[in-house]
């Protein structure tokens, strides 16, 4: 039919693409329902032409009304309609020409907004356009007012009017004028006549709009003349329901843009407005849309080579990249990762390279980002750490993770990602980013418990170990002295043994002194540090209450720094007051020595020397000290290891709480859609078990086999450290007594290693009731992609997120989901195949073409005609689916 080909319009249309439509297609309000001063019913006491062509745009500018139709009672000022139109270009207002047609149906006429195109308006032959041809053939020789100036009916019911606009081939769209008014469809109209109408194919045809429709008729509408007739036809009732308006039919300069509806457009078009009645379920809305989800709003590199000065804004829906291989789209996708410091994943290599070509060091990457409440800025300079600012000011503690978080996926990561099973479980992950960061802090903070008990432990037990030594040296030691006692010298000796017993008092109490010191000094220090948050805590809701909670806490510190200040001048009176003593006793020492000397002396035998006594005593007693210390050291060991029980009792616990919280996620994830479903099966990767059991006893000889046993009887590595000592377990395994004593001594070695190591989680992934585990390689590539689009709102960005999926798969699968997200979520892709961009209805799509090893950009919406003839020329099958693009929206998508 004509009405549904698509044409270009005037030249002013697609100038001002570029001007107003930079971030691509956006909402802007419509109002389809206008009269002027040429219609009698508007009132007006302007007389001068241009005057009144200047308020009537002022008014439509300060109600911020961007498109409209005028649309007089059976007639058209071709004139004035030209004056308002130049005149609101210059305002980025774009009209359409159109008339308020009262056709012969019903008791008292049926009014029908008939829009043209602007091309509709021109003269096709002498003073004469189709719009004006088209009146003469519906009036005839009829007048088209009566004799008060009002319209009259003229000689065609609703079929005629459409098949003689279709004979003229115009280009236009039919919107019933207020439906529920005198001379409306629903008023006029019965039942009966309705479904005749419905039945011949009108509605999202011919007629595409209903204005004003009252919610009880419109419930009537579709949920009986729609519902009867679809049923009879056997179609889906959308094909017939119209989209459903507000216009302002004003009769006066103030009502002009009072009432209006909104329409996303991406170009200044005719096509344009006519694709978004037709498909308005994605492209008409009665209010305000608000977007509140997370997205890039500019991407602008700084450099000298490839990606020279790209300056984009990006869509808050959807951007498309298009181009020939090398013309730029894959570096675009990679600076936006690389300025938000994610990871390269997979090729790596090949992904810095591409940098290092596209931008090079020294290049610059700036985006600017918003989320619900806040724009920030993100620059880095390649080879550099990137840097946040909020508010133009730089924030040294934010990092682009903490702020903005998106789904990214180089060339072939999902294909990759599809084959590699245990890499799947990140798909989860990464949309519980903040959960899972906060309870892998609280796994790292345990784990460095862990290790810190496990050093106290250690040293304990190397301690502990020395007991039987210093037992055997004491032993030792007593036998010597005993041979002093039967030779009658020990108690000649006497004196000196004492002296030098309690010199070993002495050190052991100054060595206790200096400890405690340092104790205590730690101790002041924590309390300091602990509570140096109170000098910027404040609270804009309870500001007195929380002046109150840091008087408090003040006052404690200070008592606690008091006393701590109290025992250090107590230690240091009491180390003063040690010292002396010892002074003391060094003095009495002293004083002995030369009678001890004498003792010496005069003792005259050759089997022992005399001063091997004193200092065999000394040994004794630092000995003993050491074994009353190994006594307690005893007594520690076994709260250490009963503290250790804890902490590997309360790893285990985050480790099921981190599994919580993914099946918390997989549960949503299950019964947002039905394509795919999820199971996150508890320390099930047991091939990643196994791979770290065979390599932390690599070297020992034990057989796969047999660690592989273990993996499958044990849930995780604590479970199988607690059962070391029940050897008919391991028997039963396979081990040897030999082999299980090592297998021991290997794990207490690594003790660390072996019990922190996490079993991982393991992700079965359904698509369509099958394991994608058995699916062909597309069909895993379209079920990780619907996950990752089914989930959160932040934005996802994918190069070439088409491969591995036929076309069937991305009609049935890709574009309607990206249809379903509009509004809900931005999407950025790089891609060749034509479909997505066209059937996708793409907001923004930038044409990228490398020129002398620069790339060069073009950009507008899929309803502008430039991009739309570069689809054509660059995508291979993109006729096709612009072919498909006119007829598939009311047959499945929307």
């Amino acid at each position: 039919m004509a009405a549904t080909e698509t044409h270009n319009d005037i030249a002013t249309e697609e100038t001002n693409e570029n001007s107003y439509f930079t971030g691509g297609a956006q909402y802007l309000k419509a109002d389809f329902h206008l009269h002027t001063k040429s219609d009698k019913e508007f009132k007006t006491d302007i007389i001068d032409e241009q005057e009144f062509v200047e308020k009537y745009i002022h008014e439509l500018k300060k109600k911020d009304i961007k498109l409209g139709a005028i649309t007089n009672h059976n007639k058209f000022n071709r004139e004035e309609f030209n004056l308002l139109r130049e005149a609101a270009i210059k305002e980025d207002i774009f009209l359409l020409p159109g008339i308020e047609l009262s056709m012969k149906d019903g008791k008292r006429g049926l009014h029908a907004l008939i829009i043209f195109s602007p091309e509709d308006c021109e003269n096709t032959e002498p003073n004469s356009s189709k719009i004006d041809v088209f009146l003469s053939i519906a009036f005839r020789a009829k007048p088209r007012f009566d004799s008060e100036g009002d319209p009259e009916r003229c000689e065609l019911d609703l079929d005629e009017t459409i098949e003689n606009l279709q004979e003229l081939k115009c280009r236009y769209f039919i919107v019933l004028a207020h439906v529920d008014n005198n001379c409306g469809f629903f008023q006029e109209l019965r039942g009966g006549r309705i479904m005749d109408y419905l039945k011949k194919g009108y509605f999202r045809n011919q007629i595409l709009a209903c204005q004003d429709a009252k919610e009880n008729t419109k419930n009537t509408f579709l949920n009986n003349w729609v519902k009867n007739v679809a049923k009879d036809v056997g179609k889906a009732e959308k094909n017939y329901i119209p989209a459903f308006i507000s216009a302002s039919d004003p009769k006066k300069l103030d009502q002009v843009g009072n009432k209006y509806t909104y329409l996303k457009i991406g170009d200044y078009s005719f096509d344009a407005i006519r694709f978004s009645l037709v498909n308005h379920e994605i492209r008409v809305k009665d209010k305000t849309p608000e977007f509140n989800h997370p997205c890039i709003t500019r991407l602008f590199i700084e450099t000298g080579k490839l990606m020279s000065n790209i300056d984009i804004q990006l869509n808050s829906d959807m951007t498309n990249l298009i181009g020939i291989r090398g013309s730029g789209k894959s570096a675009f996708i990679e600076a936006i990762r690389y300025a938000l410091e994610i990871d390269a994943k997979e090729d790596s290599e090949y992904k810095e390279n591409l940098l290092k070509h596209a931008i090079g060091p020294g290049g610059k990457i700036t985006l600017e980002v918003q989320n619900s409440t806040q724009k920030y800025r993100i620059e880095r300079i390649v080879n550099e750490r990137p840097k946040v600012y909020r508010d133009e000011e730089y924030k040294p503690d934010l990092l682009p993770s903490s702020i903005f978080r998106v789904v990214y996926y180089g060339q072939k990561d999902i294909q990759k990602q599809s084959m590699e099973r245990g890499t799947q479980i990140e798909l989860i992950d990464q949309f519980i980013g903040e959960e899972l960061r906060a309870i892998k802090e609280k796994i790292h903070e345990k784990e460095t418990e862990i290790k810190k008990i496990l050093k106290n432990s250690g040293e304990l037990n190397e301690q502990i170990s020395k007991e039987e030594n210093y037992k055997t040296q004491k032993a030792a030691l007593e036998d010597k002295i005993n041979t002093f006692e039967k030779m009658k010298i020990a108690e000649k000796l006497k004196k000196e043994a004492n002296f030098r017993r309690d010199e070993v008092i002495f050190n052991q109490i100054s060595s206790s002194l200096e400890n405690s010191k340092k104790h205590i000094l730690e101790f002041k220090n924590k309390i300091t540090n602990e509570f140096s948050f109170i000098n910027s805590m404040d609270s804009e809701e309870n500001p007195k209450l929380f002046e109150s909670v840091k008087n408090s806490v003040e006052e404690l510190k200070t008592t606690w720094l008091k006393e701590i200040q109290n025992i250090e001048k107590a230690e240091e009176f009491s180390s003063v007051k040690i010292k002396q003593l010892k002074n003391e006793f060094t003095k009495e020492k002293n004083k002995v020595e030369d009678e001890i000397a004498k003792i010496k002396r005069e003792i005259d035998i050759t089997e022992v020397s005399p001063d091997d006594f004193g200092e065999h005593i000394q040994e004794i007693e630092e000995i003993k000290l050491k074994l009353s210390k190994i006594g307690k050291q005893k007594e520690e060991i076994i709260r250490v290891e009963k503290q250790k029980k804890i902490l590997y009792s309360d790893l285990q616990n985050l480790w099921h709480k981190e599994w919580s919280i993914r099946e918390q996620k997989k549960e949503e994830i299950n019964s947002s859609q039905e394509l795919v479903h999820i199971e996150i099966k508890y320390k099930q990767s047991k091939q990643s078990y196994d791979d770290f059991m065979i390599s932390f006893f690599k070297g020992t000889r034990f057989k796969a086999e047999k660690l592989q046993k273990l993996t499958q009887i044990f849930t995780d590595n604590i479970e199988l450290f607690y059962s070391l000592d029940d050897r008919e377990r391991f028997h039963h395994v396979g081990f040897t007594d030999n082999e299980w004593t090592k297998f021991k001594e290997r794990i207490f070695e690594n003790e660390v290693d072996f019990c922190l190591f996490r079993v991982p989680d393991l992700i079965e992934i359904k698509y369509k009731e099958k394991s994608i585990q058995h699916l062909s390689l597309g069909q895993r590539a379209s079920a990780l992609l619907m996950l990752l689009l089914a989930q959160e709102n932040i934005p996802v960005i994918m190069d070439q997120p088409e491969d591995d999926l036929d076309n069937q798969t991305v009609y049935e699968g890709l574009i309607k989901k990206i249809i379903e997200l509009k509004g809900q979520r931005q999407i950025i892709f790089a891609t060749h195949n034509p479909n997505i961009p066209v059937l996708g209805d793409c907001e923004k799509i930038v044409v990228f073409k490398n020129e002398s090893d620069k790339a060069e950009t073009e950009y507008g919406s899929i309803d502008r005609m430039q991009i739309q003839k570069k689809i054509v020329n660059i995508m291979e099958g993109g006729e096709e689916a612009f072919t498909r693009r006119k007829n598939i929206y009311n047959q499945w998508i929307v």
